[in-house]
């Protein structure tokens, strides 16, 4: 990450963000205050920044604005963001449903800020490769796999786990972009129910009275782990991913629980009831849920990719869209590049003198680019693996959405340095 977008005319807040990413990045960024949409609409499409701080209750700012703008052409702002907000203004819950579009990893209450967004910033840039992955390793690697080793007392920045998860998954093809939200809140719970039920005994009834008294679950926790026992539990979030499926699962300290008893519970529980709800989310986003023997780890198991389909960038999306089938020949080698195409969904095998020479995939986002770009001729046979989209962009109209578009000039000179820099570090590696 070269740059950290802070979007926001608190000078109070901005100042301790500046503070704060010194503090514990020296030198590693270059901060940039826009004033305006305007100036953070063109920092966020020219700059294409990696990681934006929003403040979401900024009274001078249309954050709505910007989030619109952002959720109409979101193949360009594939950037993660941290939240800011003033809870005594607008509750979080609120937030979240009004920018379920953007790539919101986490949200923090303003007055909070000191304490939180350092280890923030901290877990997101350590585990930057979840949601900034580049080309050649989405080439090169079929398997990733990892883990967080999630302390109790990281309670309050559980979000954050579960949404660079969340992103990664979304990145890679495994669910759709809607999806999102739904996928980060039900590893959050999970996460959440094994640090609360699981690590610090904390029963349903003690969570109840607890609220009663006006406490809230950060100081519950904090005095469970006044006992030194508590204190060193954990919480693991596992995830291994293929090419053919993927698993992703949360392990406590604890000492379990009712396997069977609590399934049948379940059943017998109607979805809008608060207790089990990571269950229940977790139920509706994998294809699997698994339960060890003891009670202390639940798995989500995925079977296949979604094979949802990319969206459609904003200056093409009146372009001709072409559908193809497992066998179709997109391209031939010798041909007069007068086109290039987007990638909406499919898989693509890339043939060099009748050997495969690699695939082609949604990630990837251009086909064909660089014959276009340079007015060649086709220097490989393109063929689908599987049903697909594209999108077909003649000479014509690429020039003319550039000129309405010229950001996307900026983002296409990004993806070909990057493609031909990598190229050359692979091909020089020993």
């Amino acid at each position: 990450m070269n740059y950290i977008v802070i979007i926001s005319t608190d000078e109070k807040l901005n100042l301790s963000i500046a503070r704060i990413v010194t503090e514990i990045f020296p030198g590693e960024f270059i901060l940039q205050f826009p004033t305006t949409e305007k100036e953070a609409l063109e920092l966020l499409e020219f700059e294409l920044p990696e990681l934006v701080i929003l403040n979401l209750t900024d009274d001078l700012l249309s954050t709505d604005t910007i989030s619109t703008r952002i959720t109409a052409d979101d193949w360009l702002h594939n950037f993660g963001i941290v939240g800011i907000f003033d809870a005594a203004r607008r509750r979080e819950s609120e937030l979240l449903d009004a920018y379920r579009g953007i790539n919101l990893l986490t949200l923090l209450e303003q007055k909070k800020v000191d304490h939180f967004l350092g280890r923030t910033l901290s877990i997101i840039y350590k585990n930057r490769q979840l949601i900034y992955s580049d080309w050649l390793t989405e080439k090169l690697i079929n398997r990733i796999s990892g883990s967080f080793t999630i302390k109790n007392t990281d309670f309050t920045v559980v979000p954050v786990y579960a949404g660079l998860l969340a992103m990664f998954m979304v990145r890679r093809g495994w669910k759709r972009k809607e999806d999102r939200q739904n996928i980060q809140l039900a590893l959050s719970e999970l996460i959440i129910n094994g640090i609360e039920h699981g690590n610090c005994s904390i029963t349903s009834d003690m969570k109840n009275q607890a609220l009663m008294e006006g406490l809230g679950m950060a100081e519950v926790i904090a005095f469970k782990n006044e006992d030194p026992d508590i204190s060193k539990k954990v919480v693991r979030l596992d995830w291994d991913f293929s090419d053919q499926d993927g698993r992703i699962s949360v392990t406590d300290s604890g000492d379990g629980f009712d396997v069977a008893g609590f399934v049948q519970s379940l059943k017998n529980r109607e979805d809008s009831k608060l207790h089990g709800r990571g269950i229940l989310l977790a139920q509706s986003i994998g294809d699997k849920l698994v339960f060890n023997k003891k009670g202390n780890r639940v798995s989500l198991v995925f079977l296949e990719k979604n094979q949802g389909e990319q969206s459609v960038p904003l200056g093409f999306s009146t372009e001709e869209v072409i559908s193809v089938k497992k066998g179709d020949v997109v391209m031939k080698a010798g041909e007069v590049a007068d086109c290039l195409y987007y990638i909406t969904s499919g898989r693509y095998t890339v043939y060099h003198n009748n050997q495969a020479v690699g695939t082609i995939t949604p990630s990837d986002i251009f086909m064909g680019e660089m014959a276009f770009l340079l007015s060649n001729t086709r220097t490989a046979t393109v063929v689908a693996d599987r049903d697909g989209k594209l999108i077909r962009i003649p000479r014509e109209s690429f020039i003319s959405v550039i000129k309405e578009y010229p950001q996307y000039s900026m983002f296409i000179s990004k993806l070909l340095a990057r493609k031909l820099v990598q190229a050359n570090e692979s091909s020089t590696s020993p």
